[in-house]
């Protein structure tokens, strides 16, 4: 499951990291990023690698009305209709700095925040990517919608404490070869497992990241365990796991 993200690194940054040769947007911080938002996809055709927006919320070109589908689950992308040509021809990285999941802990919702740990990528820092794809959808009236998905995986062993879904990870030279459209549909789903749980952290941040609204840089405020976050009711709007 991956139903909210961060991406604080600059342009710059997720540039250099994922050699990017031309980018379409200005990136600023986003500390708490959700459905339905336009979020930044790095995607590659004709051997030209770019960062552009993307819907969160995939819909293939062919639907008749929009379904949109934040997650795809990576056990089945290559057979469903509904991801199949995509997975082939129209896969894209989603860049972050990390994402949230919530956990049930006595009757409400407590989320955390995870991340990779900087001494383990490939690039000597802490950016990672989501696996992804990317459509293009064309409304009744003419109004054209890109939208992408992220795929997720069976959650690894510091997951499961959790959420029993997670994102697809990659660091960006694994994120680099995912691009690469050339190679073949078997060699590409060897990316779509769950990442060590050894690579990973993770720590408790407050219930206001639950609201849409909140998006801050204290949206990332380590929790101590011990201590009992506010106890502010959830929206029902705000539920992070609207698909896994």
């Amino acid at each position: 499951m991956c139903g909210r993200f961060v991406i604080i690194e600059s342009e710059e940054k997720v540039m250099r990291t994922f050699e990017i040769q031309q980018s379409e947007m200005m990136l600023e911080p986003r500390y708490n990023i959700c459905p339905a938002q336009d979020i930044p996809v790095i995607v590659q055709q004709d051997g030209l690698r770019s960062l552009e927006m993307r819907q969160w919320g995939f819909i293939p070109f062919w639907a008749k009305e929009p379904t949109p589908m934040i997650n795809a689950r990576a056990e089945t992308v290559s057979e469903k209709p509904f991801f199949r040509q995509a997975f082939r021809k129209q896969r894209c990285l989603i860049p972050a700095t990390g994402f949230y999941e919530w956990a049930k802990e006595e009757g409400q919702k407590q989320p955390y925040f995870i991340s990779l740990k900087s001494e383990i990528t490939d690039k000597g820092n802490s950016m990672m990517a989501f696996a992804g794809l990317w459509d293009s959808w064309t409304s009744p009236e003419g109004e054209l919608r890109r939208t992408c998905t992220i795929l997720t995986v069976a959650a690894n062993s510091l997951m499961q404490k959790i959420h029993h879904r997670m994102p697809v990870i990659l660091t960006p030279n694994n994120g680099l070869s995912w691009l690469d459209l050339s190679r073949t549909e078997t060699t590409q789903e060897k990316f779509l497992i769950p990442i060590s749980a050894e690579k990973m952290e993770v720590w408790k941040v407050s219930r206001k990241v639950s609201v849409p609204t909140f998006d801050n840089p204290d949206c990332l405020k380590k929790l101590d365990d011990s201590v009992t976050d506010e106890k502010n009711p959830e929206p029902p709007e705000a539920q992070a796991s609207l698909f896994d």
